[in-house]
């Protein structure tokens, strides 16, 4: 099989298959070249995607064999060495394939990347979630870090992003989350989170709920990260009409300064 360089955005989405994170998660935003390999005895791409913290990385799709082949080739090695990447995804059953050729050590994780075309049903407790300005920052922010330290959630930490939250009666946060668009303006849901004293009551799903329905009105889709070891949420986000895209493994380079 040919390494193919691809420079237009028609190429990558034809070489991916139409794929769905080409579409609606990089989209026409993505850095080119981009490279792919396409025959009888595989298929694949690479391309540059950045974190959802906005961090340049790359990312893969495809079979086993089209990535022994793709990443075998010294060229796409080269363009991910030097295009200045610091992450690099690939389908998580074949992380190890891409291993055999590059060395990415093993910082980073398991998570899976769900979308949605579809408005959810109205839910209960839909009528308590409000809007949150940026002045509730660093409230915000302080709730992420008691209730879910784990999150990727940034909130006003970038333009264009919108935070909601439900209260209680004495003005306290029980529950946040928020939407940022990803390169190709979808907009990609972070920072769900509940307090613990009131959890199993809905608020989550509340909350996920109304974000995603904003999002399919104005972009016609809605997408979200979540961690592969939360099957809880991943059995909500389902149950509101989100399916599974992508299940990635993530691995971060080391830091310039060798961290």
């Amino acid at each position: 099989m040919t390494v193919l360089r691809l420079d237009r955005y028609e190429e990558l989405l034809d070489a991916s298959g139409d794929h769905v994170v080409v579409r609606l998660d990089v989209g026409r935003g993505v850095r080119l070249p981009a490279f792919a390999v396409s025959g009888p005895a595989g298929r694949a791409v690479v391309f540059a995607r950045r974190s959802d913290h906005g961090v340049p990385g790359a990312a893969a799709l495809g079979d086993a064999a089209g990535l022994d082949t793709l990443f075998g080739e010294p060229v796409v090695r080269d363009w991910f060495r030097h295009s200045g990447a610091r992450h690099l995804s690939a389908p998580r059953q074949h992380q190890h394939v891409v291993a055999r050729h590059l060395e990415l050590g093993d910082r980073g994780g398991d998570w899976d990347w769900l979308v949605t075309t579809s408005a959810p049903p109205v839910l209960p407790g839909e009528d308590r979630v409000v809007g949150l300005t940026p002045d509730a920052r660093e409230e915000a922010e302080a709730f992420l870090v008691a209730e879910s330290p784990r999150t990727h959630g940034q909130p006003f930490a970038r333009p264009g992003q919108e935070w909601v939250a439900v209260r209680d009666g004495a003005g306290a946060l029980l529950a946040v989350g928020g939407a940022e668009p990803s390169e190709a303006g979808t907009p990609t849901l972070a920072g769900i989170a509940v307090a613990r004293r009131a959890r199993r009551a809905g608020l989550g799903a509340a909350v996920t709920a109304t974000l995603t329905r904003r999002a399919v009105a104005a972009r016609g889709a809605c997408a979200l990260g979540v961690f592969a070891d939360n099957p809880a949420a991943i059995g909500m986000y389902h149950r509101l009409g989100f399916t599974t895209g992508m299940r990635w493994r993530s691995r971060w380079l080391p830091d310039p300064d060798g961290t």
